[in-house]
């Protein structure tokens, strides 16, 4: 169960940093790629808790939900986002590395 808690926890970190960065907007070439790889370690997190909800404690599955509810919010932040991403990022250099599910990385 404890295990759970820390990928929670750092589901809420990452999500934290990820909704101040597309609130702040500022995009430069250091860290235009960094706005998408947040996203896709979400992603990653989510597809976890998704894949294992039979086992996770219904408690710690609901808080999971609840997190990734504000997740939608910040989505669209990023659409608006990513043509001024896509001027510091060559997008097709990372989707070698990424599935199409990713969609951030093939917008």
């Amino acid at each position: 169960m404890q295990a759970y808690i820390e990928i929670l926890d750092l589901l809420q970190e990452y999500l934290d940093d990820y909704q101040k960065m597309v609130q702040e907007k500022k995009i430069n070439r250091y860290n235009a790629p960094l706005f998408l790889q947040y996203r896709s370690e979400i992603q990653d997190l989510i597809d976890y808790f998704e894949q294992n909800k039979e086992i996770i404690p219904f408690s710690i599955y609901q808080d999971f939900q609840k997190l990734i509810s504000s997740l939608i919010m910040a989505d669209e932040e990023l659409t608006h986002l990513i043509p001024e991403i896509k001027r510091f990022v060559n997008l097709s250099h990372y989707q070698t590395k990424y599935p199409k599910e990713h969609w951030w990385w093939y917008s």
